[in-house]
């Protein structure tokens, strides 16, 4: 298991079986199958030695200064979450997406690749068409592109202040709409209400931090916002059924850290 602090992932699986470690979550695959992998997401893979594939790994940030203007926000919303899944035998995308991959693995090994744009250029269509096809499973009304816009709006917001543990309402002041608007949203997009999801990742990285970071389970606590070491620990049992100690041994629930 392991993560790039500032590197997303999308992979693609052509041939053969695979298993993915997503954060929490397991999933065991059948080509085609999709993986995409938001920078920061504890991930790891099990491939069999016929399993084959592409591995496109970008600096998101970079990737969006040479994107055309249509293609951008997409692509940023298609990071905001991991997610892994079989697309089937007769899948439309993994036919269109297969040949933009293999077109950029040669243009990689072309000796100008570096000083080029084509790269990106081929990067960009191949996660925007991923993007598109990940946007038809959400609901009907996040078809809609306001709707999509505030939700990515409020997703990175959260990624920029879960730390400083913003209220829904002061969230909802910086995106300049009603806190029931946020709610609506995050319910809206298949999930809980704005302040479940704000907790969530707080606790999806105090997950990630007791992992990577050595440091006291107090000291991670105070460096994710928590003063008090007792009430951190309650909230990471809440969130993870087992207090912040017994996780780190790799004991299950019920058991007191």
């Amino acid at each position: 298991m392991h993560r790039h602090a500032g590197l997303c992932q999308c992979l693609l699986v052509r041939q053969g079986p695979a298993h993915v470690s997503l954060d929490a979550a397991q999933s065991d695959l059948d080509a085609p199958a999709l993986i995409v992998i938001p920078a920061g997401t504890v991930h790891g893979f099990g491939f069999r030695a016929d399993t084959q594939g592409y591995v496109l790994t970008v600096d998101l940030e970079r990737l969006l200064t040479v994107a055309p203007a249509a293609q951008r926000a997409p692509i940023e919303t298609l990071f905001t979450a991991a997610r892994a899944a079989n697309l089937g035998a007769e899948s439309p995308l993994a036919r269109r997406v297969a040949p933009l991959f293999e077109r950029l693995l040669q243009e990689f090994r072309e000796p100008d690749s570096l000083h080029t744009p084509v790269g990106g250029w081929l990067a960009c269509s191949a996660l925007w068409l991923i993007a598109a096809a990940s946007a038809e499973e959400t609901p009907a009304e996040f078809a809609l592109g306001l709707g999509r816009e505030r939700l990515r709006r409020f997703r990175l917001l959260v990624e920029q202040r879960f730390l400083q543990h913003w209220s829904v309402a002061r969230y909802a002041r910086a995106l300049s709409i009603s806190e029931s608007s946020v709610n609506r949203l995050c319910r809206g997009s298949g999930r809980a209400t704005a302040f479940d999801w704000i907790q969530q990742r707080l606790a999806l990285e105090a997950r990630r931090r007791l992992i990577y970071v050595a440091g006291s389970i107090a000291a991670i606590g105070a460096e994710l916002g928590f003063a008090d070491p007792a009430y951190f620990c309650r909230f990471f049992r809440r969130h993870h059924g087992v207090s912040p100690s017994a996780f780190r041994r790799g004991l299950g629930p019920g058991t007191d850290g």
